[in-house]
């Protein structure tokens, strides 16, 4: 590696691509032709490769710092929290010692969601002896929390000296256990949406701990919550806990003490390996028998219907695909994805593609498809502006991710599979696409033994994390259709390498270019499952490519933004219930609360919320 410092640059003018060549530091002085410049060097992305020696360089740069506004830091142990605060803690089961021994505080403050300054109960949030956040609890329910404060999980320095660790979903539940003895305990903030700042910032505590209890909240956020947290622990270090007294563990406290003791002292492990029998899978049989197998991922946009009547995907699973060169393998799985990730808010991809770099060429590329517009200026198409480049850059960061070595070197499987792990739990990406296969380095070069090690290493991952890998490999050779100068479309056994490639993974596709036509062949080669095309293979589904976009459709092109799409989805009206207001009206008449009709929209009546009334 060639220190940035040491090459030089000075006098130098870059052409239109921000390109230098210059003198090699590491072996100009050794050559015959000591003044040959044979380092190329990249002003604008800051990495130098030299083509006679080979060695790269890589400018170092600094992070932008995001910065956070600290709450006041005057903080007392308050004990004198009044009667009505203590009483309607203790109607839900937490006693006066355990909101003392947790810090809980009273205060008057601003509630937006009210619009007027109320009283509130309110979670001090503590990273060390630092007070990162305070969350506002109003009577009303209502909340509210300091304004750009960094995140942090409720009850963290609980944790130290701990191996094991239960998470819960509310600071109420975090009580709850405390107050049958369980401190190691902490809660997220902000459910499942806010994940990626709390393991940013307490990703080193959370290393240390070789146990996991999941003890969320047994509804839809709840499992959703759950799938995100053991995505990024790992299953296997994983169990979670069941309520049976309701839906989380202040509900199962406010049934009994020993309700919630014998819920936390009965954890169920996530199946891994092993040996299982019936009755350790018993929820998820009774769910295929009641529900049938689980609806199968694929993109929702018009253009993919005939798509996915012959393959979709599922979690846990490798697909490989494959194409002879220039056939648009990496065109059709990028768009394929990018789909799915824009139509499914949970799922979030990790690009590794060494024959994208640099980074910024890859962003043009992938922007271009979901803008739906030309990144380069072009008389022939529309051009992607400055707002909805700003766009882009919103609505990629906390959905695409992309993979590099941060020197340039050449990596490994060992350290691909770490990175997608990290990912995993920093960020929750839940689909990889490796591009290609050829372009990880092995340590035996083309042993067949290896490629089987690695193709089941990929697969034990998938299952291991529950998360999609798409793996596009080359095939050995073209050949051409008997009698014609078009080639054959190659199947898994074709792949450079080994024929593990159809025997290991769980799915595979064929992308195919017709010169002729203009049009994308897509072939199912391998479908794991029926309900995602076992039964057509060898079935296949044209596309057309349009080369201003870089996306596939059928018929007529659409070039609304992606992003447009998720947005329609979430404004629509959820189909109105009574199952909701019946369980809350039961609730009431154990808590002594009158039935109502919900007129209001809120889950208690009108005379609940006058002032005289309120709890506290």
């Amino acid at each position: 590696m060639i220190e940035w410092s040491k090459i030089d640059l000075s006098g130098k003018r870059a052409n239109s691509k921000g390109e230098v060549k210059t003198l090699c530091p590491s072996c100009s002085h050794t050559r015959k032709k000591k003044k040959d410049p044979c380092l190329s060097v990249n002003i604008e992305t800051g990495v130098g490769y030299c083509w006679n020696c080979e060695e790269t360089t890589v400018r170092e740069t600094k992070s932008k710092k995001i910065t956070y506004d600290l709450p006041p830091q005057k903080w007392e142990n308050f004990t004198n929290l009044s009667d009505k605060v203590v009483k309607w803690f203790s109607n839900r089961g937490i006693s006066q010692k355990t909101l003392i021994e947790c810090r809980i505080t009273e205060e008057k403050y601003y509630q937006p969601q009210l619009q007027k300054e109320t009283n509130n109960v309110v979670f001090n949030y503590f990273y060390g002896v630092t007070l990162l956040n305070k969350k506002f609890r109003s009577p009303e329910k209502a909340f509210t929390q300091c304004k750009n404060a960094k995140k942090v999980f409720y009850g963290i320095n609980d944790l130290e000296g701990e191996t094991e660790c239960y998470i819960v979903e509310g600071e109420m539940d975090k009580l709850s256990l405390w107050e049958v003895g369980v401190k190691n305990c902490i809660s997220v903030p902000n459910g499942a949406n806010d994940l990626n700042d709390v393991f940013d910032t307490c990703g080193e505590e959370l290393k240390k701990i070789e146990k996991f209890y999941i003890a969320v909240d047994n509804d839809e956020a709840g499992k959703k919550l759950e799938k995100a947290l053991i995505n990024r622990l790992g299953k296997w270090k994983c169990s979670r806990i069941e309520f049976e007294n309701g839906k989380d563990a202040n509900d199962e406290l406010q049934h009994s003490v020993f309700s919630l003791e014998d819920a936390l002292n009965n954890p169920i492990d996530y199946p891994v390996e092993g040996t299982f029998t019936a009755a350790d899978i018993w929820d998820d049989i009774l769910d295929l028998y009641h529900n049938g197998e689980e609806e199968t991922i694929k993109p929702k946009g018009g253009n993919w219907e005939e798509f996915n009547d012959m393959f979709s995907i599922r979690m846990g699973q490798l697909t490989t695909v494959t194409g002879i060169p220039s056939s648009g393998k990496s065109n059709f799985i990028e768009d394929y994805v990018l789909n799915i990730i824009s139509d499914y808010q949970e799922y979030k991809v990790s690009f590794f593609s060494p024959e994208h770099l640099p980074m910024r060429v890859h962003q043009q590329i992938l922007m271009e498809k979901v803008v739906g517009k030309k990144f380069e200026e072009n008389v022939y198409a529309e051009r992607i502006n400055l707002l909805e480049l700003d766009k882009y850059k919103e609505w990629s960061k906390d959905k695409i991710y992309l993979t590099a070595p941060d020197k340039g070197e050449l990596v490994d499987w060992d350290w691909l599979l770490e990175r997608f792990k990290e990912q995993c739990f920093k960020y929750g990406c839940n689909i990889f696409i490796i591009d290609a296969f050829n372009k990880v380095k092995r340590k035996n070069g083309e042993s067949l033994a290896e490629i089987g090690e690695i193709l089941a290493r990929l697969t034990a991952f998938v299952q291991a994390y529950n998360v999609h890998v798409f793996l596009i490999a080359h095939p050995t050779k073209m050949r051409k259709v008997e009698g014609t100068d078009k080639y054959e479309i190659p199947d898994l056994y074709s792949v450079k390498g080994s024929g593990d490639f159809r025997d290991q993974t769980h799915n595979g596709l064929a992308v195919h270019r017709d010169y002729e036509t203009g049009e994308t062949i897509v072939k199912n080669l391998k479908a794991k499952f029926k309900n995602q095309g076992s039964g057509n293979i060898g079935q296949t589904v044209l596309f057309k490519y349009d080369m201003d976009t870089g996306r596939y459709y059928k018929e007529h092109k659409n070039n609304k933004p992606y992003w447009d799409r998720l947005v329609k989805q979430q404004e629509l009206k959820p189909i109105e219930s009574n199952i909701e207001s019946s369980r809350i009206n039961a609730m009431n008449r154990q808590s002594g609360y009158p039935k109502h009709d919900y007129s209001n929209g809120l889950p208690m009546p009108d005379s609940f919320y006058d002032e005289e009334n309120l709890p506290f």
